[in-house]
Protein backbone atom coordinates (compact mmCIF):
# COMPACT_ATOMS: atom_id res chain seq x y z
CA UNK A 1 0.00 0.00 0.00
CA UNK A 2 2.50 1.89 0.79
CA UNK A 3 4.74 1.43 -2.31
CA UNK A 4 1.88 2.77 -4.62
CA UNK A 5 1.69 6.04 -2.27
CA UNK A 6 5.21 6.24 -3.30
CA UNK A 7 4.75 5.44 -6.97
CA UNK A 8 1.94 7.68 -7.47
CA UNK A 9 3.74 10.76 -5.70
CA UNK A 10 6.49 10.45 -8.11
CA UNK A 11 4.54 10.62 -10.98
CA UNK A 12 2.83 13.32 -9.74
CA UNK A 13 6.30 15.18 -8.74
CA UNK A 14 7.48 13.81 -12.36
CA UNK A 15 4.42 14.95 -14.32
CA UNK A 16 4.28 18.33 -12.63
CA UNK A 17 8.17 18.95 -13.37
CA UNK A 18 7.51 17.68 -17.03
CA UNK A 19 4.51 20.63 -17.36
CA UNK A 20 6.64 23.10 -15.55
CA UNK A 21 9.46 22.93 -17.76
CA UNK A 22 6.72 22.56 -21.17
CA UNK A 23 5.25 26.22 -19.66
CA UNK A 24 8.75 27.65 -19.08
CA UNK A 25 10.16 26.76 -22.56
CA UNK A 26 6.80 27.89 -24.45
CA UNK A 27 6.83 31.31 -22.30
CA UNK A 28 10.57 31.52 -23.03
CA UNK A 29 9.78 30.76 -27.02
CA UNK A 30 6.85 33.25 -27.08
CA UNK A 31 9.01 36.06 -25.58
CA UNK A 32 11.45 35.88 -28.20
CA UNK A 33 9.14 35.65 -30.78
CA UNK A 34 7.76 39.13 -29.56
CA UNK A 35 11.01 40.62 -29.47
CA UNK A 36 11.61 42.39 -32.43
CA UNK A 37 15.76 41.92 -33.81
CA UNK A 38 18.12 44.38 -32.77
CA UNK A 39 18.48 47.12 -35.40
CA UNK A 40 22.23 47.24 -36.07
CA UNK A 41 23.29 50.24 -38.06
CA UNK A 42 26.92 51.86 -38.74
CA UNK A 43 28.58 55.29 -39.43
CA UNK A 44 31.88 56.46 -41.16
CA UNK A 45 33.11 59.03 -38.75
CA UNK A 46 35.92 60.79 -40.81
CA UNK A 47 33.23 60.97 -43.41
CA UNK A 48 31.00 63.24 -41.26
CA UNK A 49 33.11 65.32 -39.54
CA UNK A 50 34.61 66.57 -43.10
CA UNK A 51 31.09 66.78 -44.70
CA UNK A 52 29.61 68.75 -41.92
CA UNK A 53 28.98 72.61 -43.01
CA UNK A 54 30.23 73.61 -39.22
CA UNK A 55 33.44 71.89 -39.46
CA UNK A 56 33.77 74.31 -42.75
CA UNK A 57 32.77 77.37 -40.88
CA UNK A 58 35.33 76.56 -37.76
CA UNK A 59 38.26 76.15 -40.40
CA UNK A 60 37.75 79.72 -41.34
CA UNK A 61 37.66 80.97 -38.18
CA UNK A 62 40.87 79.40 -37.81
CA UNK A 63 42.73 80.37 -40.48
CA UNK A 64 41.82 84.02 -39.44
CA UNK A 65 43.70 83.16 -36.15
CA UNK A 66 46.70 81.61 -38.20
CA UNK A 67 46.98 84.70 -40.30
CA UNK A 68 46.65 87.15 -37.47
CA UNK A 69 49.55 84.66 -35.74
CA UNK A 70 51.31 84.14 -38.61
CA UNK A 71 51.68 88.35 -39.32
CA UNK A 72 52.15 88.95 -35.53
CA UNK A 73 55.27 86.26 -36.41
CA UNK A 74 56.54 87.97 -39.27
CA UNK A 75 56.91 91.53 -37.10
CA UNK A 76 58.82 90.12 -35.31
CA UNK A 77 61.31 88.74 -37.21
CA UNK A 78 61.08 91.76 -39.74
CA UNK A 79 62.28 93.64 -36.33
CA UNK A 80 65.28 91.52 -36.16
CA UNK A 81 66.41 91.83 -39.92
CA UNK A 82 66.19 95.94 -39.59
CA UNK A 83 68.09 95.67 -36.38
CA UNK A 84 70.86 93.32 -37.39
CA UNK A 85 70.81 96.42 -40.35
CA UNK A 86 71.45 99.05 -37.86
CA UNK A 87 73.80 97.02 -36.26
CA UNK A 88 76.44 96.92 -38.79
CA UNK A 89 75.89 100.59 -39.55
CA UNK A 90 76.17 101.38 -35.78
CA UNK A 91 78.86 103.06 -33.85
CA UNK A 92 81.19 101.04 -31.64
CA UNK A 93 80.11 102.89 -28.35
CA UNK A 94 75.69 101.67 -29.23
CA UNK A 95 76.84 98.63 -30.39
CA UNK A 96 76.48 96.68 -27.13
CA UNK A 97 72.97 98.11 -26.37
CA UNK A 98 71.84 96.49 -29.54
CA UNK A 99 73.18 93.70 -29.58
CA UNK A 100 71.57 93.38 -26.37
CA UNK A 101 67.91 94.38 -27.91
CA UNK A 102 68.88 91.95 -30.80
CA UNK A 103 68.60 89.40 -28.46
CA UNK A 104 65.76 90.19 -26.47
CA UNK A 105 63.74 90.23 -29.80
CA UNK A 106 65.32 86.87 -30.70
CA UNK A 107 64.10 85.54 -27.59
CA UNK A 108 60.72 87.28 -28.20
CA UNK A 109 60.44 85.74 -31.46
CA UNK A 110 61.22 82.26 -30.17
CA UNK A 111 58.86 82.37 -27.50
CA UNK A 112 55.70 83.65 -29.67
CA UNK A 113 56.82 80.95 -32.34
CA UNK A 114 56.20 78.17 -29.69
CA UNK A 115 53.25 79.56 -28.42
CA UNK A 116 51.60 80.17 -31.69
CA UNK A 117 52.25 76.32 -32.81
CA UNK A 118 51.07 75.25 -29.13
CA UNK A 119 47.84 77.62 -29.55
CA UNK A 120 46.80 76.38 -33.08
CA UNK A 121 47.00 72.90 -31.89
CA UNK A 122 44.91 73.57 -29.09
CA UNK A 123 42.32 75.15 -30.86
CA UNK A 124 42.42 72.61 -33.46
CA UNK A 125 42.29 70.19 -30.52
CA UNK A 126 38.99 72.18 -28.88
CA UNK A 127 37.87 72.05 -32.59
CA UNK A 128 37.47 68.25 -33.58
CA UNK A 129 36.64 67.50 -29.97
CA UNK A 130 33.40 69.76 -29.91
CA UNK A 131 32.73 68.24 -33.30
CA UNK A 132 32.85 64.61 -31.64
CA UNK A 133 30.39 65.78 -28.92
CA UNK A 134 28.11 67.03 -31.44
CA UNK A 135 28.44 64.15 -33.40
CA UNK A 136 27.59 61.75 -30.29
CA UNK A 137 24.69 63.82 -29.55
CA UNK A 138 23.43 63.73 -33.31
CA UNK A 139 23.54 59.99 -33.54
CA UNK A 140 21.39 59.42 -30.29
CA UNK A 141 19.12 62.02 -32.00
CA UNK A 142 18.77 59.82 -35.20
CA UNK A 143 18.53 56.79 -33.36
CA UNK A 144 16.04 57.54 -31.22
CA UNK A 145 13.93 59.12 -34.62
CA UNK A 146 14.53 56.36 -36.48
CA UNK A 147 14.87 53.35 -33.99
CA UNK A 148 18.26 52.00 -34.21
CA UNK A 149 19.34 49.96 -30.75
CA UNK A 150 22.81 49.69 -31.90
CA UNK A 151 25.19 52.33 -33.98
CA UNK A 152 28.93 51.66 -34.93
CA UNK A 153 32.00 53.59 -36.12
CA UNK A 154 32.60 51.71 -39.24
CA UNK A 155 36.36 51.15 -39.43
CA UNK A 156 36.25 48.15 -42.20
CA UNK A 157 37.81 50.78 -44.63
CA UNK A 158 40.48 51.79 -42.93
CA UNK A 159 43.91 50.65 -44.10
CA UNK A 160 46.38 49.04 -42.21
CA UNK A 161 49.28 51.85 -42.59
CA UNK A 162 53.01 51.92 -41.73
CA UNK A 163 55.36 55.12 -41.47
CA UNK A 164 58.72 53.93 -41.96
CA UNK A 165 59.71 56.65 -39.62
CA UNK A 166 58.08 55.77 -36.41
CA UNK A 167 60.32 54.92 -33.43
CA UNK A 168 57.96 51.64 -32.97
CA UNK A 169 59.00 48.90 -35.20
CA UNK A 170 56.78 48.07 -38.03
CA UNK A 171 55.39 44.58 -36.68
CA UNK A 172 54.52 46.59 -33.72
CA UNK A 173 52.69 49.42 -35.87
CA UNK A 174 50.76 46.71 -38.26
CA UNK A 175 49.34 44.15 -35.11
CA UNK A 176 48.49 47.53 -33.35
CA UNK A 177 46.23 48.80 -36.35
CA UNK A 178 45.03 44.98 -36.10
CA UNK A 179 43.71 44.70 -32.62
CA UNK A 180 41.76 47.90 -32.86
CA UNK A 181 39.79 46.86 -35.35
CA UNK A 182 36.26 46.57 -34.98
CA UNK A 183 34.59 45.63 -38.03
CA UNK A 184 35.70 43.94 -40.99
CA UNK A 185 32.52 44.05 -42.95
CA UNK A 186 29.83 46.21 -42.96
CA UNK A 187 26.85 46.42 -45.85
CA UNK A 188 26.25 49.71 -46.93
CA UNK A 189 22.43 49.27 -46.56
CA UNK A 190 23.06 49.89 -42.92
CA UNK A 191 25.32 52.71 -43.82
CA UNK A 192 23.42 56.23 -42.04
CA UNK A 193 26.94 58.07 -42.92
CA UNK A 194 24.81 60.67 -44.74
CA UNK A 195 21.58 60.71 -42.35
CA UNK A 196 24.18 62.02 -39.84
CA UNK A 197 25.14 64.74 -42.07
CA UNK A 198 21.81 65.64 -43.45
CA UNK A 199 20.47 66.16 -39.41
CA UNK A 200 23.82 67.84 -38.11
CA UNK A 201 23.94 70.59 -41.20
CA UNK A 202 20.05 71.25 -40.72
CA UNK A 203 20.78 71.60 -36.91
CA UNK A 204 23.61 73.90 -37.67
CA UNK A 205 21.43 76.06 -40.08
CA UNK A 206 18.96 76.40 -37.49
CA UNK A 207 21.52 77.61 -35.01
CA UNK A 208 23.15 79.55 -37.27
CA UNK A 209 20.90 81.82 -38.61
Amino acid sequence: MRTNQLQKLTMVFAMTTVIAIVVGYAAVASSSQLRPPTVVVTFNIEQVTADLTERGDAEVKLRKLITNIEDEKKLKFKAIEELNVAIESAADADRGVLLENLDKLKLSAISFQRFAVSQIDIERSLMFRDLYQKIKKSVGEVADENGYDLVLISDNTREILVNPNAKVSREFQVREQIEVKRIMFASDQIDITEQIVTHMNLEWEKHSN
